[in-house]
């Protein structure tokens, strides 16, 4: 599949996502094994003040992941997260932050993805381990 096809195709996929669409995220870029998804900043996604809420990061990193799994999927029907790990590294402060996700192993059906979460400035806030589960087309 092309990347720009790859591209339509991993967008369609994020906005059947009721939840990714709440919470608002936009596809910034995509290659085979790779993803880059921005999160906008939005008041309600905050806790204190301007300080974005750590779940909303966790669901960054858990999206990145899974599009990058998707992105390799070869013909799969279903997939699903097996594991999600966050480490936060420093608070986002009212400000759009970025989930750079790349496949650093891809078995039979398991992807496992590394994802680091950035600000604009490239500062990093936090990062992940991401494991899908690719189920293959009649299986």
């Amino acid at each position: 599949m092309s990347e720009p096809d790859l591209a339509v195709s991993l967008t369609e996929r994020l906005q059947r996502s009721s939840f990714a669409v709440h919470l608002g995220f936009q596809l910034e870029s995509v290659s085979p094994g790779e993803v880059l998804v921005r999160l906008p900043f939005r008041e309600e996604l905050t806790t204190v003040r301007s300080a974005l809420h750590g779940g909303a990061i966790g669901s960054l990193i858990e999206a990145a992941g899974s599009l990058s799994a998707w992105s390799l999927a070869d013909g799969s029907t279903s997939g699903r997260t097996i594991s999600c790990d966050v480490s936060y590294l420093a608070g986002a402060l009212g400000e759009d932050i970025f989930g750079e996700a790349r496949v650093v192993r891809r078995g039979k059906e398991l992807v496992h993805s590394a994802v680091t979460v950035r600000n604009g400035d490239g500062k990093q806030l936090a990062q992940g381990m991401h494991i899908f589960r690719l189920v293959p087309a009649g299986g």
